[in-house]
């Protein structure tokens, strides 16, 4: 039912700030956040101990003593039996008259992971089996004035999915080595029993707020936006719809004058808007950004248009930020996400096989201009088709798009990861393959009908990758239409020069592995095991044959490092190679192109990934290359026809840029050979070719792009660098004070190419402003570090290491 807000008023006014949520007096809300107590429900001999709300079982346990350190060695072996426990969390609290004197008290719980029956005083009030829906128990009934009891028993969601495998109908499969191999038969985040970066902790317990909520009448559940824009973006008609406890909806619309408008990082300054809501005496108010956005898939595109201006996709795909949920807190979103940013990201794909991210995370991507493409909860698997299931999921997709659907940053809302693909890794027979792809189709349906209802302006891309709606065909290796995930480089095994290959129209994953660094392997095991082969070491690298891939592409490009240090430093300059190859040449081929989103951003725990940040939020050498392959204004060298390298200017901006564009030819010592300086405009929001250069056997190219203060420099390599003698030399580094405390800055020189020098201060939380580059005789380097904690000089200068690829061997 539908109704137009009566009694009501919408007000909305411009200022700074995030999108948030605010209710009025008139509902009451009682937050049963805090210390609980954790037992087992099913063995009497394991400890009671306190449990932190939000927060999960494995979490207790292990702040308690009673479990291992999963990150440690290969103790994650020796905590897979909590998983297989039934848990009981339960509390005392007090309720007051006031509060039961309303006409209604709902239970409300969210991420409550999975399947928990609740008690009140000792009655059963409800049960839950989705860990991404919203759950409200109507519990006045049950309580009483004073004091209180709340019991939650998790049964094993482990149990659970293989208890459904026994009578499931259908077949459904589950990849990447999951501990529990029914995975895709429950609700919770699939990366919870495994993945090929990630360890298997099948987290239970009140992962998100649990609340008690008094209201009278009818109270206000959700509200949302829609934006209408003039073609000129002079006027935005905001329809402000709420949705009412009951079910009806209640309707408002607004005209906003040339309102400031939001843009993603790099286009644009960000602007917000605060309006309120006010039913009958409930207020709701909110923040968000104003923008046009649209999704343009003619002819096989997949491109975005933020405010009438097409925008390059530059960034990473996003992974839970940690294994355990007590872990996954504002501060970390910031850290991350702000790496991101400052790699000149302007979009953040949420993968399918993780979680829908609290609220702290797309506050942060609205304030930082991050775009997020979003999956749903769906990853690498064969998924039921039944009604049940579609139901539930029906019911999360209700909660979670009109729950997030006001954030600026949501770019789209996309089926699932790979499950157009996984049809056919099991080897199912064709009747067993034509059941599952129904099913597929089914839930593919009731997802379109989802953001059609609840948020028709954004596009609902069918899955990842994809050609198109209807379209199975191998998005893999085809690059004609819709989003690709190029895995050929890693997965296949093949050259880094394999990428060239390749004309992608959105490519939104590809990566390449490397192994953390020592002061990150040291957090997982013995100094004497930092060593690819030892033990605790291969046991955190989950991709099966990862550990020797890397070691086989370094014998492929490179004279063989000495030395474990050697081996680790290397492994992360390759990485950083491997997407600069990819991500240069598939930018140079805008607009036929519209972006790039490389697996990895983050990991959940040390482990060898493709990630750009290690855990803890170091930046590898490839977040320092995104910086600069991402910048909005670069210069980069691509193939050419016939050996050439083609030279190439990037503006992503809106307005052309007059430079100054040096190509020099040096030989490997960084003599100069050849040199030309001239003058560029680069066009507005586009990619131009600036020059071409013959392939030289004796040297390579140094490109520099001088516009005002902004400097692009880059180098490229015709032949492998295995294939010279690079020379010896010795890089200088100087420390002085910066201007404010923690702040410090190097200077770097050498009277010889030192090539990929890479500046490390192990022990000290903080990022250069450059790294893991050339460094050539006529052109020192003054760096600058941030420190993000306190730090003495005297102990930055004591930490600091400065290395570069001749070193390694």
């Amino acid at each position: 039912m539908k109704k137009e807000l009566g009694c009501a008023a919408i007000a909305l006014c411009a200022g700074a700030g995030l999108w948030m949520q605010s209710v009025s007096a008139a509902v009451v809300e009682q937050d049963l956040s805090g210390v609980w107590r954790l037992s087992n429900a099913t063995n009497e001999t394991v400890e009671v101990c306190p449990i932190e709300v939000p927060g999960g079982v494995h979490s207790a346990l292990l702040a308690a003593g009673l479990m291992k350190d999963p990150y440690w060695g290969r103790n994650e072996i020796e905590t897979q039996w909590v998983a297989k426990e039934d848990w009981t969390v339960s509390r005392v609290f007090d309720v007051s008259p006031e509060m039961l004197a309303h006409a209604r008290v709902v239970l409300r719980l969210e991420d409550c992971d999975t399947f928990c029956t609740l008690y009140v005083n000792g009655t059963k009030v409800g049960s839950t089996s989705n860990r991404f829906r919203r759950w409200d128990f109507d519990v006045k009934p049950f309580l009483k004035p004073g004091r209180n009891e709340m019991r939650g028993v998790f049964a094993s969601a482990w149990r659970v999915a293989d208890e459904r495998a026994k009578t499931q109908t259908g077949k459904c499969h589950m990849s990447n080595v999951p501990w529990c191999k029914n995975q895709a038969l429950i609700r919770k985040p699939a990366c919870h029993a495994g993945w090929d970066w990630g360890p298997a902790q099948m987290i239970a317990g009140f992962c998100g707020p649990v609340k008690l909520i008094a209201s009278d009448g009818d109270r206000i559940d959700y509200v949302r936006t829609r934006q209408k824009w003039a073609d000129d973006l002079s006027r935005c008609t905001l329809e402000v719809t709420a949705w009412m406890e009951d079910g009806t909806q209640e309707h408002r619309t607004l005209e906003v004058e040339n309102p400031p408008l939001w843009w993603p990082n790099g286009s644009g300054e960000r602007k917000f808007h605060t309006f309120t809501v006010d039913i009958r005496g409930q207020k709701v108010t909110r923040r968000i950004g104003l923008r046009k956005l649209e999704v343009v898939t003619a002819g096989g595109a997949l491109s975005f248009r933020v405010n009438n201006r097409s925008i390059f996709m530059k960034g990473a795909n996003w992974i839970p930020c940690d294994a355990f949920e007590n872990r996954q807190t504002p501060a970390k979103y910031r850290d991350l996400l702000e790496s991101a940013a400052a790699a000149n990201m302007n979009m953040i794909r949420v993968w399918g096989g993780g979680q829908y991210e609290k609220d702290a995370f797309y506050d942060l991507c609205d304030e930082l201009g991050l775009l997020v493409w979003h999956d749903f909860m769906f990853a690498c698997a064969v998924y039921p088709g039944d009604k049940a299931f579609l139901d539930d999921i029906a019911a999360e997709f209700a909660h979670q798009i009109r729950r997030l659907g006001d954030h600026a940053c949501i770019a789209l809302w996309c089926g699932d990861n790979e499950c157009v693909g996984a049809l056919n890794w099991f080897g199912d027979p064709p009747e067993v393959k034509a059941a599952n792809r129904k099913n597929l189709e089914k839930r593919q349906e009731v997802s379109a009908a989802a953001v059609a209802l609840y948020d028709p302006d954004r596009l609902f891309w069918p899955s990842s990758p994809c050609a198109g709606p209807g379209d199975y065909s191998d998005a893999w290796h085809d690059d004609s239409k819709g989003d690709m995930h190029n895995w050929t480089v890693w997965h296949e095994n093949k050259g880094f020069e394999n990428y060239y290959k390749y004309r992608p129209r959105f490519c939104s994953e590809f990566g390449y592995q490397s192994f953390p660094s020592r002061e990150t392997a040291e957090t997982f095991c013995l100094p004497e095991d930092v060593n690819p082969t030892s033990p605790d070491f291969e046991w955190h690298q989950k991709n099966a044959g990862g550990n020797a891939r890397m070691l086989e592409t370094m014998a492929r490009y490179f004279r063989f490092p000495q030395g474990t240090d050697a081996i680790l430093y290397l492994s992360q300059i390759q990485q950083a190679i491997a997407m600069k190859t990819a991500i240069e040449n598939w930018r140079a081929q805008r607009p036929r192109c519209s972006g790039t989103l490389f697996w990895q951003l983050n990991d959940n725990w040390p482990v060898a990934s493709w990630s750009s940040l290690e855990y803890g939020g170091k930046w590898k050498p490839l977040q320092h290359f995104a910086r600069r392959f991402y910048a909005p204004v670069a210069v980069a060298a691509v193939p050419g026809s016939n050996g050439v390298a083609k030279v190439v200017g990037f503006n992503d901006t809106f307005a052309p840029v007059s430079a100054e564009l040096t190509v020099s030819v040096r030989d490997y010592d960084g003599r100069v050979l050849k040199t030309a300086t001239r003058p560029v405009v680069l066009p507005p929001n586009c990619v131009q070719t600036l020059d071409v250069q013959p392939r030289r056997e004796d040297g390579f190219l140094s490109l520099r792009l001088e516009a005002g203060a902004a400097v692009s420099e880059n180098d490229w390599f015709f032949d492998s660098f295995k294939n010279h003698d690079l020379p010896r030399t010795r890089v200088s580094a100087t420390v002085e004070n910066g201007a404010e405390p923690g702040v410090f800055d190097v200077e770097l020189a050498t009277g010889k190419a030192a090539f990929f020098v890479w500046l490390s201060v192990p022990g000290i939380r903080g990022e250069f402003g450059d790294n893991a580059f050339t460094l050539l005789p006529d052109r020192p380097r003054k760096l600058r570090f941030k420190a993000k904690e306190p730090v003495s000089a005297e102990a930055f200068r004591r930490a600091l290491r400065v290395t570069h690829l001749r070193e390694t061997y």
